[in-house]
């Protein structure tokens, strides 16, 4: 197969550089002679530039253009820069990329843009990513939005095909989703999630008997207990779902931290009763705000025209951004030194519990650990204590049953030690 317009160029240079054609200092050739060199567009050119300017073989200088960088060579080893606990790396990575979309791009600034789908570049870019996750879909079908909460008050607002009202939330769950329902009070069903998942009898019976528009579940590192599904369960879910004609909202929104790479309701769903939510907020930071959908098509044209009505145009600015960012694999570095980090996090809280005796039934997540105190008469004194304790209250439409406490993984060896000594004392 013949290498890419955008391969071609990183690769000359890059040999250009290694076998002392290119010097260090020396200028690179614009991004308009390199169009014009390769016969391709200045997009192209621009991203190959990021890519050798990643691989810290050139740097920008700004209204000059691209050099080589001193260090290219001998100190590439050392120049290697990894992600942080702050995410400072995270941050200058999307920085790069934001930079890199206000050069020359007045036109995402001083004009709107027309396709509500969300700027075209980008839902190709997250096509490539959900492929390589084993979620097959084509850019057409992708609609980005202005956040998930964004997302699911349009699903929450459009009729679907089934015709139903209600809506069915597991709990504890996201906490928005709550909100929009008691906001907006919006007729709605629960069903209980614990650490072990959701009864399936029950499902079905709420299936059959109620008005269900659409259960809204997150399928894997469920928020806030941890608590993922395994194939069995979405295939059986998936099963009651066509059965009764009940679509599933799957939230996927921790789908860049399973290093299993657990098959989605979205893979197994051959009826289109599947809408898949992908954010980007756990992976980079919450102020981003765009998410990603995967609609069935007798659904998207009523959500892309309600789109139109109340959010005229998502911020291009940063839709460009996020497209040079994952097309660059500066998402896909990043993302697997997360999951380092994260496991090393694991690991540590697993020493610090198994050299403990008498601890509490517990589960580790993605942000801390989960202890289960359901087998107590009474979680009051930890309630009232004065400890750092997250119960997740507003997980809950209803009154918190106090049966959850998790610490977070910043200073667990301390907290935990008060959580003993409290539970001690009760």
């Amino acid at each position: 197969m013949p290498k890419s317009k955008y391969q071609c160029i990183v690769d000359r240079i890059r040999q250009d550089i290694q076998n002392g054609k290119l010097l260090k200092g020396q200028k690179i050739p614009s991004i308009r002679k390199l169009a014009d060199k390769y016969h391709c567009s200045k997009d192209t050119a621009q991203k190959a530039l990021m890519e050798l300017k990643y691989q810290k073989y050139i740097y920008a200088v700004p209204k000059s253009g691209y050099y080589v960088l001193e260090n290219s060579l001998e100190d590439q080893q050392d120049m290697e820069l990894s992600v942080r606990d702050d995410r400072h790396q995270i941050y200058e990575d999307f920085r790069i990329c934001l930079n890199e979309t206000l050069i020359g791009r007045e036109n995402y600034l001083f004009n709107y843009y027309s396709q509500q789908e969300g700027l075209e570049e980008l839902r190709h870019s997250v096509q490539q990513l959900l492929l390589d996750a084993a979620i097959y879909t084509s850019a057409a079908k992708i609609v980005l939005t202005s956040g998930t909460q964004q997302a699911l008050y349009i699903l929450s607002q459009i009729a679907f095909p089934n015709g139903k009202q209600e809506i069915l939330v597991e709990q504890p769950t996201y906490h928005r989703i709550n909100d929009l329902l008691t906001v907006q009070k919006l007729p709605y069903q629960t069903i209980e999630r614990t650490p072990e998942g959701i009864n399936l009898k029950e499902l079905e019976w709420i299936f059959q008997s109620r008005n269900i528009k659409f259960f809204y579940t997150i399928p894997r590192f469920h928020y806030p207990l941890g608590h993922s599904y395994n194939r069995k369960e979405k295939e059986e879910i998936i099963r009651l779902a066509q059965l009764y004609d009940v679509y599933i909202v799957e939230d996927d929104y921790l789908a860049d931290f399973d290093s299993k790479h657990e098959l989605t309701f979205h893979y197994l769903d051959d009826s289109q009763h599947v809408i898949y939510i992908k954010s980007f907020s756990a992976s980079l930071f919450p102020a981003l705000r765009i998410t990603a959908l995967l609609l069935p098509s007798d659904i998207q044209s009523a959500f892309i025209a309600y789109k139109k009505a109340v959010d005229y145009d998502s911020n291009l600015i940063m839709q460009k951004a996020l497209s040079l960012y994952i097309d660059n694999l500066m998402f896909e570095k990043n993302r697997l030194a997360l999951l380092s980090q994260l496991e090393a996090e694991k690991g540590k809280a697993q020493s610090l519990l198994e050299a403990e005796v008498l601890v509490p039934p517990y589960q580790l997540t993605t942000d801390g650990v989960l202890f289960d105190f359901r087998s107590l008469a009474s979680t009051s004194p930890l309630k009232h204590s004065n400890l750092s304790l997250d119960f997740f209250e507003s997980s809950y439409i209803h009154d918190c049953p106090y049966q959850y406490v998790k610490l977070h993984y910043e200073d667990l060896k301390e907290n935990f030690q008060k959580l003993k000594e409290c539970i001690e004392k009760m």
